[in-house]
């Protein structure tokens, strides 16, 4: 387990929480199961795959566990800064068993939670954001069920990207013209800073990541992380998967000249020759097209 972590272990279950964010009834509610949270906390189902079960709740951090400053502490906290005592949105995301297929493969390699926690730290680790984790919870893996859990921060004032583009084209005044297109410049940027340094994102459709403005510029955090990897080389099918999710949205809200600007952005972190980033961009606008018109 990474460093700034304890381990608290309870029954079947065995807890790592973040030094930076203990708190001894949350602690106790998560040991317990998701009954006793459900009887400590409200909370509030949000909509996930089926294979999973994501919630919503607040939570008070106490006052004597303080944020830490240390180099370590700030790279698992995520630059997460919290005040003594103050309320903030958790989510709550346990993995349910898909099939007698994952009860074989988690034989072999490691668990969903486990990939999204050691996902997110590689983020971290390459100056990338993503919601600040606070806890896992194991349990011995049973062929029928999985109870293991992840623990994240609520990311505060921030949209999913798709929600920040969710203003057709012709309604938008020459300010909110501005503010979009710099949005979908900088990220633009930050996918082409992911694909440089050989890191994949398992879904990158515009749900899984949030934006927030910050200092007159945005900053992003990539949520959905479990089948997030990083290449010694990024392959090029993966760099198209990619890019063709980050592009499946409507042409009333976006305008290829809106992709081009993306691309621009992009190219500047992956330089390639101009034929080839031509061939490209036209292979992945063909492909989302395709798939456009299928969703219609």
């Amino acid at each position: 387990m990474a460093k700034g972590f304890d381990k608290i272990r309870q029954g079947e279950c065995t807890l790592h929480i973040n030094r930076n964010f203990r708190n001894n009834n949350l602690e106790q509610a998560l040991l317990a199961g998701e009954k006793e949270l459900q009887q400590c906390y409200r909370l509030t189902a949000i909509r996930s795959s089926k294979f999973t079960r994501v919630y919503k709740f607040t939570a008070k951090f106490n006052d004597a566990n303080p944020v830490r400053n240390s180099k370590e502490d700030k790279r698992v906290g995520q630059k997460a800064k919290i005040s003594n005592g103050a309320n903030r949105g958790v989510y709550f995301k346990q993995y349910l068993s898909r099939s007698v297929w994952d009860f074989i493969k988690h034989l072999f390699r490691t668990s969903r939670v486990r990939r999204a926690f050691n996902a997110t730290m590689m983020l971290a680790e390459n100056g990338f954001d993503a919601p600040s984790v606070i806890a896992i919870g194991e349990y011995k893996f049973n062929l029928l069920h999985t109870k293991d859990f992840l623990v994240t921060l609520g990311v505060e004032n921030a949209k999913r990207v798709y929600q920040c583009l969710f203003d057709r084209l012709e309604n938008l005044t020459k300010e909110q013209l501005r503010s979009k297109r710099k949005l979908i410049r900088a990220f633009g940027q930050i996918v082409g800073k992911a694909h440089a340094r050989g890191i994949f994102h398992g879904d990158l459709r515009l749900g899984n990541v949030l934006a927030r403005q910050e200092n007159g510029g945005w900053q992003f955090f990539f949520l959905d992380n479990e089948r997030t990897r990083r290449f010694h080389g990024l392959p090029f099918r993966l760099r198209l998967k990619n890019l063709v999710q980050v592009n499946m949205f409507p042409p009333a809200y976006i305008s290829n000249t809106d992709r081009l600007r993306f691309f621009r952005e992009y190219w500047t972190e992956n330089e390639k020759g101009k034929s080839e980033e031509i061939a490209l961009i036209k292979k992945i606008l063909k492909k989302t097209n395709r798939r456009l018109s299928k969703k219609k």
